[in-house]
């Protein structure tokens, strides 16, 4: 069960994957343009190929053989992404060989979920303009991953200040999620509002592991209503 690493050499796919590639781990089933088919887990790794079934165990569409796909697997590191090619299909279950690594432990590489949801952001510490530490903006989290999210503010941030998120209802009747995090990038001013891009800082595995189960809710619903139009 081998996979080309980065550098052209062939290397094991467990070693590539890690505790991605046990039985029942999560994976993100994207065209090579990364728009994302269907969140997946793995049934088994055998002689170079992956069996993937939906997550829960839904039919799956019809593909044809050797289309190309990527895969997105995730590590105690981050995420790999494995290019490759459908070898066989049925109703529940993908066949995808010929694995090759697209890039690995991108934390970046995360799947980015579109939302919009209406928080509250305390600035901790500034590194570039001067103001009370600890007070209270309100936000919007444009889309969020298992490495980061999106936030549009009128408040005033620069690279390197230190957030935190608190409260973030990504699912109905489940536990909020809060987050801290450093500011990475930031947009143009735009109507009032700059869009800041943020990474998690000191996110926790369980956390994480809880995130990345509510982001595989939010897309399977997208799915199933892209599925009844």
């Amino acid at each position: 069960m081998n996979a080309a690493s980065q550098t052209g050499q062939t290397v094991p796919l467990e070693q590539v994957l890690g505790s991605g590639g046990r039985r029942g781990a999560a994976v993100e089933v994207m065209t090579p343009e990364n728009r994302l088919l269907f969140v997946g887990k793995i049934e088994t790794i055998q002689e170079g190929a992956v069996c993937i079934r939906d997550t829960n165990d839904d039919t799956l569409p019809m593909v044809l053989v050797n289309k190309d796909l990527k895969l997105r697997f995730f590590t105690d590191q981050g995420s790999v992404v494995l290019q490759g090619k459908v070898c066989g299909s049925t109703m529940r279950m993908w066949k995808v060989d010929r694995l090759r690594s697209a890039f690995t432990h991108e934390h970046r590489a995360f799947f980015r979920q579109s939302i919009s949801v209406e928080i509250m952001a305390q600035c901790g510490k500034r590194l570039a303009r001067g103001g009370p530490p600890n007070v209270l903006f309100p936000c919007q989290v444009l889309d969020i991953s298992a490495g980061g999210m999106l936030l549009g503010s009128k408040e005033l941030y620069a690279e390197g200040d230190l957030l935190l998120v608190t409260d973030i209802p990504l699912l109905a009747d489940a536990p909020t999620f809060s987050f801290n995090c450093v500011v990475r990038r930031s947009g143009a001013w735009n109507k009032g509002v700059v869009r800041y891009g943020c990474q998690f800082v000191a996110l926790s595995a369980r956390d994480q592991d809880r995130l990345l189960q509510a982001i595989f809710v939010i897309q399977r619903e997208e799915i199933r209503k892209r599925k009844s139009i």
